[in-house]
């Protein structure tokens, strides 16, 4: 049964939808949105502000992990630029890209291999680093660099996940079919939605280049001369190595998660103590230290603005609304898809489109995963009385929840790939919108004739 607090949260959530399409800010909304919230809920002001906080709290934790791990690589980047090994390592990678267009999907490609063997997360802090130079030095805006890596690691590689086959197993358990039947019947869901993403977000790109909007750091210059330190070539060796190496090491372990993060965090941290005592010798303490700060500033002023907006949508969900509203608070995001779920007319048509945004919605929350179990009971419940295939229905709402929590429409599921590359969550986010919206769109389509 949906609740006054319920009616709040989906008018907030309209409205910081309707701001991000217009280009607005939307933090003082999502402040007012949990502050209203939390007020409604208890009935008290005093506890609505202490919500507040608990809200920016709750939202810090949850995020805290992506938040280390990128300070810690953008520390490792700031020495190896301080020897002058990013020259060196970028040399090798220079013919890769020769243009806009290869810098694009060539950066797109790589990032989405590497994710379907490791997941995007971690994917994103092994081979950002390397590829973004030469992207950009290819002619590639910044953000066309994180939008390629971005839709295809956390859409394309991550909402099929073919070889963890993480999701496929979730959405299988609660739709009561095989796994085998969710891969099978993600395949052309997957091409669908990945192809028109991929395509429309290019030419949108390569339109917004040839008006000027957007700006292009290097393309075609010479690269910045800097001294390059002897212990640049042991570093330029080394680091690729030690990447590839916690690729295959992610894979054969079987890491994934946060796991596979936590390995590649550790190696980073490794490699930039090893690497600033190769270069400083006992005197390696200062630079550390100076990166360390760096890297953790740069990182902070990334997430700063998104945890007040994440701090809102997390009421969404079951798992960490009570966090924040206190035992026995619903998770608004599925109440409020389980209600649109109730009040849609049982046939093929409607039930996909239904199912599709309901795992959009259950997206909201950051987390392509949390609504995996939501589509797959709703795919069995709505799917079996009319004779549909439920293995085609339950892929097409892994599709919706996968593409929008997964991290290509929320700024606060894209927070690795901006924090890596240094792009705009929210500019990165709305460039998605269109492309991602447009080919799930297309796979409802595709899952309505499979069906």
């Amino acid at each position: 049964m949906l609740t006054i607090t319920h009616w709040i949260y989906l008018a907030v959530v309209l409205l910081v939808i309707l701001g991000m399409a217009m280009r607005r800010g939307v933090i003082p909304l999502c402040i007012l949105g949990t502050f209203v919230m939390g007020w409604v809920y208890t009935g008290h002001l005093a506890q609505a502000i202490q919500i507040l906080f608990t809200a920016s709290l709750v939202a810090a934790e949850q995020l805290l992990s992506i938040i280390v791990i990128i300070g810690l690589m953008i520390a490792l980047l700031r020495l190896l630029e301080d020897v002058g090994a990013d020259q060196l390592m970028i040399r090798p990678l220079s013919k890769l890209f020769r243009g806009p267009a290869s810098a694009w999907w060539g950066s797109g490609i790589i990032k989405g291999l590497v994710s379907a063997f490791v997941w995007p997360t971690p994917a994103s802090m092994m081979v950002a680093p390397l590829l973004l130079p030469v992207a950009l030095r290819a002619g590639l805006p910044l953000v066309g660099a994180a939008a390629a890596m971005n839709l295809f690691g956390h859409g394309i590689a991550l909402s099929g996940d073919f070889v963890i086959q993480g999701a496929p197993k979730l959405t299988s358990a609660a739709a009561g079919v095989s796994v085998g039947a969710i891969l099978r019947a993600s395949i052309p869901l997957v091409i669908a939605t990945g192809l028109v993403a991929t395509v429309l977000s290019y030419l949108l790109l390569r339109r917004d280049m040839k008006r000027g909007k957007l700006e292009v750091v290097f393309a075609d210059g010479p690269s910045e001369t800097r001294t390059i330190h002897p212990s640049a070539k042991v570093a330029a060796v080394v680091v690729p190595l030690a990447f590839l190496a916690t690729i295959i090491a992610t894979i054969a372990l079987g890491l994934k998660g946060g796991d596979a993060t936590a390995l590649i965090g550790g190696v980073s941290l490794l490699l930039l103590i090893g690497l600033a005592f190769l270069r400083y010798r006992l005197q390696a303490y200062a630079p550390v230290m100076r990166h360390l700060q760096s890297g953790y500033t740069f990182s902070i002023r990334i997430f700063a603005p998104v945890i007040p907006i994440a701090g809102f949508f997390f009421m969404g969900s079951p798992d960490v609304a009570p966090q924040i509203l206190g035992k026995g608070a619903p998770g608004y995001l599925f109440d409020l898809g389980h209600a649109l779920a109730a009040h849609v007319p049982l046939s093929a048509l409607p039930v996909a489109v239904i199912v599709v945004l309901v795992g959009v919605i259950a997206g909201l929350d950051g987390s392509g995963f949390s609504g995996l179990v939501l589509v797959g009971t709703l795919a069995q419940a709505l799917g079996t009385p009319i004779g549909a295939n439920v293995a085609v229905l339950a892929a097409l709402g892994q599709m919706g929840s996968v593409w929008s929590g997964g991290g290509t429409l929320v700024p606060w599921g894209v927070l690795d790939i901006a924090g890596v590359t240094g792009a705009d969550p929210e500019e990165l986010t709305r460039r998605n919108f269109l492309p991602v919206i447009l080919g799930l769109a297309v796979a409802t389509v595709v899952a309505v004739v499979m069906m």
